[in-house]
């Protein structure tokens, strides 16, 4: 996925909204987000706009993915 088509699949949605991370379809936990970063392919650090690989920073974990939610994404 890319910046941008990440950019449209949150166009629509409440900006005020919390954004989690869900991992491990065995085992679904859900994380927070605790920070984004850009880098080159080779592994250094950029500005935004050089970035060529961006990572969402694993946070905290909250606990099991709800049911229903792992159901609606396909787990």
């Amino acid at each position: 996925m890319t910046v941008q088509q990440l950019i449209e699949e949150l166009e629509g949605m409440n900006p005020e909204a919390e954004v989690r991370f869900a991992s491990q379809p065995n085992w679904p936990f859900e994380y927070e987000i605790s920070n984004v970063s850009g880098f080159t392919p080779d592994g250094e650090e950029t500005n935004d706009e050089e970035s060529e690989v961006v990572y969402l920073v694993e946070g905290y974990q909250l606990g099991y993915l709800p049911e229903k939610v792992k159901f609606e994404i396909g787990w």
